[in-house]
């Protein structure tokens, strides 16, 4: 895998959200692990709202490393980042925010560095898949198994795990408008100047709730046959993350998919914390 080192001319290049230095920040972390730093540097710089830069993937071997050396908390703290930019970097880029990613239709992996980021980032994706099923055995997050099927190529199923459903409304009250999320069997329901959900209300039973004006509707989901092998990989699962297979789809309706709200592929998206990865 090509690594370059924390000194190579390269990083001065190698954007993040906030500017460069990613390199400076990550030769810190593996000097002394500092959680605070840590996440910064992956949950704000490299991994922006599901918006991912050039440093996000030259920091790849890099994460990979700090991971085999460094163990407990850390270590899943970085394969929830190693996660987040596996799913990102096969999705279209967020170029209006200069991101990039390393699916083929980004100019970024037509220069030299994209390119040979890109050959590396896919050859990464084995190791982020195993370091997925081994932080699942120890916390079973949704986001490692979201990692484990963003390793696999299974973008849809991974964004489900990550972000469950989510469509808008306007309330047929007060006019405002609104958002909500699917997860497991619960519905959140958040204002949409509330940016991180934290009024959310969580209501249980969705399928039996309606909503006037809605612009999207919950669709039943079944689980795929493709996907009873991810499940096998990572072992028992507990009952939330079990509903979240069974729930899932792989293949949206025309109809639903033609709704899926285009702003959450932005680099603005805000999502309630209870399914966000964490992030400023």
């Amino acid at each position: 895998m090509i690594t370059f080192p924390y000194d190579d001319p390269i990083w001065n290049d190698a954007t993040h959200a906030y500017g460069i230095g990613a390199n400076v920040l990550l030769a810190e972390l593996e000097k002394e692990w500092n959680e605070d730093a840590a996440d910064y540097l992956f949950f704000s710089a490299l991994l922006h709202q599901g918006t991912t830069y050039p440093a996000s993937y030259l920091a790849i071997p890099h994460l990979l490393r700090l991971a085999e050396n460094t163990p407990g908390e850390a270590r899943l703290m970085i394969t929830n980042l190693l996660g987040g930019l596996a799913l990102a970097g096969q999705q279209p880029a967020h170029i209006s925010c200069g991101g990039v990613s390393c699916a083929s239709d980004n100019k970024w992996v037509r220069t030299p560095i994209g390119q040979a980021a890109a050959t590396e980032f896919k050859n990464s994706l084995p190791q982020i898949g195993a370091l997925s099923i081994e932080a699942f055995r120890e916390d079973q997050s949704s986001y490692f198994a979201s990692g484990l099927a963003a390793a696999e190529g299974e973008i849809d199923f991974a964004e489900w795990l990550t972000h469950g459903e989510n469509g808008g409304f306007q309330c047929p009250t007060c006019n405002g408008e609104h958002e909500w999320w699917l997860l497991d069997t619960e519905m959140g329901i958040y204002r949409n100047n509330d940016i991180y959900g934290l009024g959310a209300d969580w209501l249980d039973d969705y399928d039996k709730k309606t909503f006037e004006n809605a612009n999207s509707i919950a669709k039943p989901r079944t689980e795929p046959l493709e996907i009873t092998g991810l499940k096998s990989r990572l072992g028992p699962l507990d009952p939330i993350i079990d509903a979240l297979f069974q729930n899932y789809k792989s293949t949206l309706d025309d109809a639903a998919a033609s709704q899926e709200p285009e702003r959450s592929r932005s680099c603005s998206t805000q999502h309630p914390s209870k399914l966000a990865r964490t992030g400023h």
